[in-house]
C-alpha cells in the first residue's frame, strides 16, 4: 500500500523500513529478519573480523536460503571507512588501496563479498577513506565474484553536511547519501518523488539517532528539504542515475515513514527500535535498561567513548547514548581520564546498570516492549498506512 521508488532498487522489499548497521547489535539473525518481513536488514560489520562475517553471513543465509545463481543476498553491511584505513599497522591513511598493502582490510572486504549483499554502507572517514574503499569494493566484486550476480550492490556512504552530501554522490559514487540530522515532529503529507529503475537513492539521518554521528548537523526535517532541492544540482559518477532520499534519526513510529515521504524522502532507516528485538546482539542487560528508559533521557556525549577509550573516531563526532552516571562523572570533570576509564572497566565488568553505556535514539521513551524483528516491521507498516488514511482523510 506504500510503494516508492525504493522498491526499484531493493527488489525484496515490500515495505519501505530499513534497520540500519548497527555495530555489537546487528548481526544475520536480525538482518534476515527484517528482510523477511518486508523490509530491508543491514549487518553491522565495523568490528566483525572475515571470520565473523562469514559466520553472520551464514546465518542469513540458513534464514533466507542461499541466493538462486546470478542472484544477490538481501541484506546489507555496513563497514567504518576510517576503521578499514587502520586495519593494516604502518600503512598510513590515504595510502594504496590495494590487496598487497592492506591485507587484513581486503580479507573483511572479500568475505563480505563472497555472501553476496545486496548493499555496502560506508561511514566516517575522510574523502579519500570513502573514495578509496568504495573503489576497492568495486574492483574486488569482479575479482571474488565475477561477473555471474548480474545486478550490482548498491552502495550506501554516511556524511555529517551538504557538503559531504555532494562529495558523497560525485565522488564516492554513492546510491544511498547518510547524512547526520536532527529528527522534530512535523506534520505529515504524501510526498512521492519519480524515479526509474536506474535512479540512485540518499539516506539522511538525524542527530538524534542512537550511537556515532556529527554533532553539529542541522535539524531533519531542515536537512531533508534542503538536499532534497539540491540533489538535482549534483553531477553522480554515473551520469545516467538520479539521486533519491531516505530518511532516518530518532524515528520510533510507523508514522514517521509518512513524515520522511512527506518531506521528500522514499522511506526511513530506524536503528534502536531494532535493538530491542530478540535477534539483537545487545546484551540483554542493555535491552532492560532501554525498556526503563524514557523521554528526554538520552544525550550527546564524547563520555562514552572516553569511558571505553574509543576515541579513534574522526574530529566532530560523538555519540548519543542514556543518560547516567558515567556521562555525569565525565561533565563534572570527576578525576582524570584514565580514572573514569578504570572506573568504568570495573562497572562493565560488574554489569552495573547505573554506569553501563547504552546507545540509544531520543525516540526511546516510546518503545516499551521486545518483539521479534518481523513483528515490529509488520507493526511499523501498519502504522504508517494508518497514518497515511489520516493525512487522507484530511484533503478535499
Amino acid at each position: 500500500m506504500i510503494r516508492t521508488p525504493l522498491h526499484s532498487l531493493l527488489p525484496s522489499i515490500r515495505v519501505p523500513i530499513v534497520s540500519g548497521p548497527m555495530g555489537g547489535a546487528a548481526g544475520g539473525s536480525l538482518a534476515a529478519q527484517v528482510t523477511k518481513a518486508g523490509g530491508f536488514g543491514f549487518i553491522g560489520g565495523g568490528y566483525l573480523t572475515p571470520s565473523q562475517m562469514s559466520e553472520e553471513l551464514q546465518v542469513v543465509h540458513s534464514i533466507l536460503g542461499s541466493p538462486p545463481p546470478g542472484q544477490r543476498t538481501e541484506i546489507g553491511v555496513g563497514f567504518l571507512g576510517w576503521k578499514l584505513s587502520r586495519l593494516d599497522k604502518g600503512i598510513p591513511e590515504g595510502a594504496n588501496f590495494d590487496v598487497g598493502s592492506r591485507p587484513k582490510a581486503f580479507e573483511c572486504i572479500d568475505a563480505t563479498l563472497k555472501g553476496f549483499p545486496r548493499a555496502i554502507w560506508l561511514a566516517f572517514g575522510t574523502t579519500e577513506d570513502l573514495v578509496g574503499w568504495a573503489k576497492a569494493f568495486r574492483e574486488r566484486e569482479e575479482v571474488v565474484n565475477g561477473k555471474s550476480r548480474g545486478d550490482s550492490w548498491r552502495l550506501f556512504v554516511g556524511v555529517g553536511s551538504e557538503q559531504e552530501a555532494r562529495v558523497a554522490v560525485e565522488q564516492v559514487g554513492a546510491d544511498v547519501v547518510v547524512a547526520q540530522g536532527e529528527w522534530v515532529h512535523i506534520s505529515s503529507m504524501l510526498i512521492c518523488a519519480e524515479s526509474d529503475a536506474l535512479g540512485r537513492f540518499c539516506l539522511f539521518t538525524g542527530i538524534e539517532a542512537g550511537g556515532h554521528g556529527n554533532g553539529s548537523s542541522p535539524p531533519l526535517s531542515t536537512l531533508l528539504p534542503h538536499i532534497a532541492r539540491l540533489l538535482p544540482t549534483y553531477r553522480p559518477l554515473d551520469e545516467n542515475t538520479k539521486p533519491l532520499l531516505l530518511g532516518a534519526g530518532g524515528l520510533s513510529s510507523g508514522s514517521h515513514v509518512i513524515s520522511c515521504l512527506a518531506l521528500g524522502a522514499v522511506g526511513a532507516v530506524y536503528g534502536t527500535r531494532f535493538l530491542l528485538t530478540p535477534e539483537s546482539c545487545y546484551p540483554e542487560p542493555r535491552k532492560q535498561i532501554l525498556l526503563q528508559a524514557r523521554e528526554g533521557s538520552t544525550i550527546r556525549s564524547m563520555a562514552f567513548d572516553e569511558a571505553r577509550n574509543t576515541l579513534e573516531w574522526p574530529q566532530g563526532v560523538d555519540g548519543r547514548g542514556l543518560r547516567n552516571a558515567t556521562v555525569a562523572d565525565y561533565e563534572a570533570g570527576l578525576g582524570d581520564s584514565t580514572g573514569r576509564q578504570d572506573t568504568y572497566a570495573r562497572a562493565e565488568k560488574q554489569g552495573d546498570a547505573e554506569r553501563l553505556i547504552v546507545w540509544a535514539g531520543t525516540g526511546v521513551g516510546n518503545m516499551d516492549k521486545i518483539s521479534p524483528a518481523g513483528d515490529v516491521v509488520r507493526e511499523l507498516e501498519q502504522e504508517a498506512i494508518e497514518s497515511l488514511e489520516r493525512v487522507k482523510s484530511m484533503s478535499s
